[in-house]
Protein backbone atom coordinates (compact mmCIF):
# COMPACT_ATOMS: atom_id res chain seq x y z
CA UNK A 1 0.00 0.00 0.00
CA UNK A 2 3.01 2.26 1.05
CA UNK A 3 4.72 1.75 -2.22
CA UNK A 4 1.39 2.30 -4.28
CA UNK A 5 0.79 5.80 -2.42
CA UNK A 6 4.36 6.54 -3.20
CA UNK A 7 4.31 5.56 -6.95
CA UNK A 8 1.07 7.98 -7.04
CA UNK A 9 3.06 10.57 -5.39
CA UNK A 10 5.63 10.58 -7.28
CA UNK A 11 3.25 10.67 -10.60
CA UNK A 12 1.74 13.51 -9.45
CA UNK A 13 5.01 15.65 -9.05
CA UNK A 14 6.32 14.54 -12.20
CA UNK A 15 3.23 15.18 -13.82
CA UNK A 16 2.71 18.92 -12.28
CA UNK A 17 6.57 19.70 -13.39
CA UNK A 18 5.44 19.06 -16.59
CA UNK A 19 3.27 20.95 -16.58
CA UNK A 20 5.04 23.80 -14.97
CA UNK A 21 5.10 27.04 -17.40
CA UNK A 22 8.78 27.96 -19.02
CA UNK A 23 7.88 30.95 -20.69
CA UNK A 24 6.74 34.29 -19.02
CA UNK A 25 5.11 37.33 -21.05
CA UNK A 26 5.26 40.16 -19.08
CA UNK A 27 3.26 43.17 -21.27
CA UNK A 28 3.93 46.31 -19.68
CA UNK A 29 2.34 49.42 -20.40
CA UNK A 30 -0.82 48.41 -21.00
CA UNK A 31 -3.15 51.68 -20.23
CA UNK A 32 -6.76 50.59 -20.77
CA UNK A 33 -8.63 47.29 -19.20
CA UNK A 34 -10.02 47.49 -23.12
CA UNK A 35 -9.77 43.80 -25.02
CA UNK A 36 -7.51 41.43 -24.64
CA UNK A 37 -3.63 40.93 -25.15
CA UNK A 38 -2.43 38.45 -27.27
CA UNK A 39 1.42 36.32 -27.63
CA UNK A 40 1.59 35.08 -31.13
CA UNK A 41 4.71 32.42 -31.04
CA UNK A 42 6.93 31.78 -33.66
CA UNK A 43 9.52 29.57 -34.29
CA UNK A 44 11.12 29.98 -37.74
CA UNK A 45 11.82 33.15 -39.90
CA UNK A 46 9.27 31.63 -42.85
CA UNK A 47 6.33 32.66 -40.80
CA UNK A 48 7.28 35.44 -38.78
CA UNK A 49 4.52 37.56 -37.96
CA UNK A 50 1.84 35.87 -40.41
CA UNK A 51 -0.96 34.32 -39.83
CA UNK A 52 0.73 30.82 -39.32
CA UNK A 53 2.58 31.08 -35.70
CA UNK A 54 3.38 28.05 -33.57
CA UNK A 55 1.03 28.76 -31.19
CA UNK A 56 -1.29 31.83 -29.14
CA UNK A 57 -2.16 32.87 -25.83
CA UNK A 58 -4.54 35.82 -25.00
CA UNK A 59 -6.04 36.69 -21.64
CA UNK A 60 -8.78 39.43 -21.00
CA UNK A 61 -7.06 42.75 -19.47
CA UNK A 62 -10.01 43.54 -17.17
CA UNK A 63 -9.52 41.57 -14.22
CA UNK A 64 -5.65 40.64 -15.17
CA UNK A 65 -3.67 43.75 -15.47
CA UNK A 66 -2.01 44.98 -12.43
CA UNK A 67 -0.48 48.55 -12.62
CA UNK A 68 0.09 48.83 -16.48
CA UNK A 69 1.10 44.82 -16.73
CA UNK A 70 -0.54 42.02 -17.74
CA UNK A 71 1.27 38.66 -17.32
CA UNK A 72 0.88 35.11 -19.40
CA UNK A 73 2.36 31.87 -19.18
CA UNK A 74 3.53 29.18 -21.89
CA UNK A 75 4.76 25.90 -21.84
CA UNK A 76 6.89 25.48 -24.87
CA UNK A 77 9.80 22.68 -25.89
CA UNK A 78 13.13 23.71 -25.48
CA UNK A 79 13.97 25.87 -29.06
CA UNK A 80 14.20 29.06 -30.64
CA UNK A 81 11.05 31.45 -30.66
CA UNK A 82 10.04 34.95 -31.51
CA UNK A 83 7.30 36.80 -29.85
CA UNK A 84 4.65 39.19 -31.30
CA UNK A 85 2.48 40.76 -28.42
CA UNK A 86 -0.43 43.28 -28.75
CA UNK A 87 -3.36 44.50 -27.11
CA UNK A 88 -6.72 43.60 -29.06
CA UNK A 89 -8.05 46.59 -27.86
CA UNK A 90 -11.36 46.19 -30.37
CA UNK A 91 -11.25 42.33 -29.16
CA UNK A 92 -11.23 41.34 -33.05
CA UNK A 93 -8.46 38.58 -32.36
CA UNK A 94 -6.60 40.59 -35.51
CA UNK A 95 -3.22 43.57 -35.13
CA UNK A 96 -4.66 47.03 -36.20
CA UNK A 97 -2.09 48.42 -39.10
CA UNK A 98 -1.95 51.90 -40.91
CA UNK A 99 -1.76 51.56 -44.81
CA UNK A 100 2.39 51.12 -44.51
CA UNK A 101 2.33 48.41 -42.00
CA UNK A 102 2.67 50.07 -38.43
CA UNK A 103 0.59 48.99 -36.06
CA UNK A 104 -2.16 50.83 -34.74
CA UNK A 105 -3.22 48.93 -31.47
CA UNK A 106 -0.46 48.56 -28.70
CA UNK A 107 2.24 46.10 -29.55
CA UNK A 108 5.72 44.58 -29.01
CA UNK A 109 8.29 42.14 -30.00
CA UNK A 110 10.68 39.78 -28.24
CA UNK A 111 13.61 40.94 -26.67
CA UNK A 112 11.72 44.71 -27.26
CA UNK A 113 12.98 44.63 -30.62
CA UNK A 114 11.73 47.81 -32.26
CA UNK A 115 12.94 48.46 -35.67
CA UNK A 116 14.25 51.58 -36.93
CA UNK A 117 13.60 50.89 -40.88
CA UNK A 118 11.92 48.39 -42.63
CA UNK A 119 9.80 45.54 -40.61
CA UNK A 120 11.17 43.34 -38.05
CA UNK A 121 13.23 41.07 -38.36
CA UNK A 122 12.98 37.23 -36.85
CA UNK A 123 17.12 37.09 -35.95
CA UNK A 124 16.43 40.08 -33.94
CA UNK A 125 13.52 38.85 -31.76
CA UNK A 126 14.59 35.36 -31.45
CA UNK A 127 15.43 33.79 -27.68
CA UNK A 128 15.67 30.69 -26.81
CA UNK A 129 13.93 28.65 -24.41
CA UNK A 130 15.61 25.56 -22.53
CA UNK A 131 13.95 23.49 -19.14
CA UNK A 132 14.74 27.07 -16.83
CA UNK A 133 11.92 29.95 -17.15
CA UNK A 134 12.71 32.50 -19.47
CA UNK A 135 11.14 35.94 -18.66
CA UNK A 136 10.11 38.63 -21.34
CA UNK A 137 9.59 42.07 -20.22
CA UNK A 138 7.77 43.49 -23.42
CA UNK A 139 6.61 47.49 -23.54
CA UNK A 140 4.03 47.57 -25.35
CA UNK A 141 3.93 50.82 -27.68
Amino acid sequence: MKSMLLAGLLFSAAVSAAETANLRVIATNVQSDKGQVIVRVYDNADDWLSDRYRTFKSVKVAGNRAGDSVVLELLLPPGEYALSVFQDVDDDTELKRNFIGIPKEPAALSNNQRPKMGPPKYKDAVFTIGDQLVEQKLGLQ
